[in-house]
C-alpha cells in the first residue's frame, strides 16, 4: 500500500506482480515465526514487507533485532495500532463527544422552551392589564404591535423546537449506531466473545476495584492443533464457536467471557465463592467432553473434545498481570497432569 494511508486500509495501487512478490516474502516470515496464516497476521506482514508502514516496520524490526518472540498477541496489537490506527479507541472518543453534543442540545431545547413559555405568560398578563386603560390609545396600539410580534416569535420558537426535536432524534439514532459500532469493536469476530483488548480493559477495571470473590478461569482446548491438522481449520473454527457458546451460556449477564488467543478462552467470574467457581468450571468441562459434535458435511461424529482449566482468585494488591499469571500457571499444571481437569493456583 502506498500513498496516503486510510481506514479501512486500501491496497488498490498494488498491482498483481507487486502483490505476488509480497506473498513470496510473507510466507517464509509466517513460517519462521510460527504465526497462523490468517487475515490479521497476513495484513501485518504485508504492511511490513511493503515498507510503506514505517511505524509498524520499526516496531517489528526492533522486536526481531532483540530476538524477542513474535507472538499472536503482538501481531494483534500491531494490527490494531498501525493497520486499524487504534480505531476502537478513536470510535470510543467520538462516541463520548457525540454524547456530549446530544446532552447539550437537549438541555438547550429545554431552556428555550421554558423561557418562551414564561415570556408568553408574562405578555398575556400585560395585555390583560392594559385593556383597562381605554384612554391611552396610542400606548395600546404600541402594545398590540408588540403582542403581534411576540405571537410571531412564539410560533417561530415552536417551529424551531420541532426542528430541534427532529434533529435530536436523528442524533440519538446516530448515537445508537455508534454504540453498536463500539460494541462490535469489542467482540471477537469468530467466537462472539470479548476480544483480547476488551478483556484486558475489563481485567484492569476489576483489579482496580479489588472486588471480593472474583476469579479468573482460563480454558485451553486440549490437542486443538491436532484437531486442526487432521480435520481442517473450518472444523476447528466450528469447535471454537461451539465452546464459546458454552462459555456465553454459563457466563450469562453476570460474568465476563473473552477469547484470550487462539484456542484459549477466559472468564472473569464475579461475586462467586471459590467452591462455586470451581463447580462452574467443572460443569463447562463436563458438558464439553460429553457433547457429541458432528461433521456438517457427512454427519459423522467428531472425537470428544476436552478442555484444561486453570483458576486463580483475586488477592489484595493484585495487578492484572499477577492475577492472570496465577491462572496461567494453574492451567499449565492442568495440562501437564493429563489435561481435561481443573487446577487452582
Amino acid at each position: 500500500m502506498s500513498g496516503k494511508r486510510s481506514f479501512p486500509p486500501a491496497y488498490t495501487q498494488d498491482d498483481a506482480q507487486k502483490a505476488s512478490e509480497h506473498l513470496r516474502q510473507i510466507i517464509p516470515l509466517i513460517n519462521k515465526h510460527k504465526t497462523p496464516v490468517n487475515p490479521v497476521n497476513y495484513a501485518v506482514w504485508y504492511e511490513y514487507v511493503s515498507g510503506d508502514n514505517e511505524q509498524l516496520k520499526r516496531t517489528l524490526d526492533l522486536q526481531l533485532q532483540n530476538k524477542l518472540p513474535i507472538t499472536t498477541e503482538l501481531i494483534q496489537t500491531l494490527y490494531e495500532k498501525y493497520v486499524l490506527f487504534d480505531m476502537p479507541d478513536r470510535l470510543e472518543l467520538a462516541n463520548k463527544g457525540l454524547s456530549k453534543i446530544v446532552n447539550d442540545t437537549l438541555s438547550h431545547i429545554n431552556q428555550v422552551e421554558t423561557t418562551a413559555t414564561a415570556c408568553a405568560s408574562d405578555l398575556t398578563g400585560t395585555q390583560d392589564s392594559l385593556s383597562n386603560y381605554a384612554d391611552i390609545k396610542e400606548l395600546k396600539a404600541i402594545i398590540s404591535s408588540i403582542l403581534v410580534n411576540t405571537e410571531t416569535l412564539t410560533t417561530t420558537s415552536q417551529n424551531l423546537k420541532a426542528e430541534l426535536e427532529k434533529s435530536s432524534s436523528e442524533i440519538q439514532l446516530l448515537k445508537s449506531e455508534l454504540e453498536a459500532v463500539k460494541e462490535i469493536s469489542r467482540i471477537d469476530g469468530l467466537t462472539g466473545l470479548l476480544n483480547r483488548r476488551s478483556f484486558d480493559q475489563e481485567l484492569e477495571r476489576v483489579c482496580q476495584q479489588q472486588s471480593h470473590n472474583t476469579g479468573i478461569v482460563m480454558f485451553d482446548l486440549d490437542h486443538f492443533k491436532d484437531l486442526n491438522d487432521s480435520l481442517g481449520h473450518l472444523v476447528g473454527d466450528k469447535v471454537l464457536q461451539f465452546f464459546s457458546g458454552l462459555l456465553l451460556k454459563y457466563a450469562g449477564d453476570k460474568h465476563i467471557a473473552a477469547r484470550f488467543g487462539g484456542e484459549e478462552m477466559v472468564m472473569i467470574v464475579l461475586e462467586q465463592s471459590m467452591v462455586d467457581t470451581i463447580d462452574l468450571a467443572n460443569k463447562i468441562r463436563i458438558e464439553l467432553s460429553e457433547s457429541r459434535l458432528k461433521h456438517k458435511k457427512d454427519n459423522t461424529d467428531i472425537d470428544p473434545v476436552t478442555v484444561s482449566i486453570g483458576i486463580s482468585f483475586l488477592l489484595a494488591g493484585d495487578t492484572a498481570n499477577s492475577f492472570l499469571n496465577r491462572a496461567d500457571q494453574a492451567l499449565y499444571l492442568a495440562k501437564s497432569n493429563g489435561r481435561n481437569q481443573v487446577k487452582v493456583n
